[in-house]
């Protein structure tokens, strides 16, 4: 567990946003290169992605804010004296976190966003830039190891961690814990390496790399939910909330996979855009 490092002796970086930036680099790089095979310009590339960021960042926080909601309600008199108290405080309780799933959603209608301004086809540029999306959130969930957020159940067998005093998370501490943020970045990295192969190979295009990347993770995270022991993720009746939303989102990956949603998108943004 490594949250932040010390710069210039007074200075105190916290790692999770450089990984991600690096991360998020890494990206704009390959994918700009890689781009033009498939008619996407360099520039969209950079552009779309810079949209895609800001989608992530409102979905992650919108989502973390509607579980965060029923604790809220139930406690309203105590959250409306925390605002009027320590507004900071209140802020950070309410939108202090992420949400994998609503940062990929935010993801999904912020390329969408770019693509229908600057009339650029939504297929060729999430074919390209699917691969990627493994590749940010791998590097993420490693971001979420050094924080010791997100983290596993008690666990005391091979490869469990024991993570340092948190007075943030007491509990973090007092057990072995199963490393389930570095299996969830081993598991994208690996379908980032299928993906790009694909990618390189020209092989499962026209609107499907999107729906093999959500088939393998909806089914990946919902069994990596069973070894998450952190206890603010949100439930709903049995479910934690990423399950919930990884069963939802089964019969989307599906529907993508067919590789006839994304074009029939297109279709219909070049309709509206003949009648305007």
């Amino acid at each position: 567990m490594l949250p932040s490092i010390h710069l210039f002796g007074f200075f105190e970086l916290p790692l999770y946003g450089p990984v991600f930036i690096g991360a998020f680099l890494i990206t704009l790089f390959f994918g700009s290169r890689i781009a033009p095979r498939y008619g996407v310009a360099k520039e969209d590339i950079v552009y779309g992605s810079i949209y895609g960021a800001l989608g992530l960042i409102v979905g992650a926080k919108a989502v973390f804010f509607l579980t965060k909601l029923p604790d809220i309600i139930s406690h309203w008199d105590l959250f409306c004296k925390l605002i009027k108290h320590a507004p900071i405080e209140a802020i950070s309780y309410a939108f202090g976190g992420w949400v994998f799933y609503g940062g990929l959603i935010g993801t999904f209608f912020g390329i969408l966003r770019y693509s229908r301004h600057f009339k650029v086809p939504v297929t060729p540029f999430l074919d390209v830039f699917a691969p990627f999306i493994p590749l940010v959130h791998g590097f993420g969930r490693i971001g979420c190891f050094l924080a010791g957020c997100c983290y596993g159940i008690e666990y005391h067998g091979p490869f469990s961690v024991q993570f340092p005093v948190n007075e943030f998370m007491p509990e973090l501490h007092e057990v072995p814990r199963f490393p389930v943020q570095l299996l969830e970045a081993g598991l994208n990295f690996v379908m980032f390496g299928v993906l790009f192969t694909l990618l390189r190979k020209r092989k499962m295009l026209q609107g499907r790399m999107l729906g093999l990347y959500l088939v393998y993770y909806v089914v990946a995270r919902y069994f990596l939910e069973m070894l998450r022991g952190d206890i603010n993720r949100g439930k709903v009746g049995a479910f934690s909330t990423s399950q919930l939303i990884s069963l939802l989102l089964v019969p989307i990956a599906i529907l993508l996979l067919t590789g006839k949603v994304l074009p029939k998108l297109d279709e219909s943004l070049k309709k509206k855009e003949n009648c305007t």
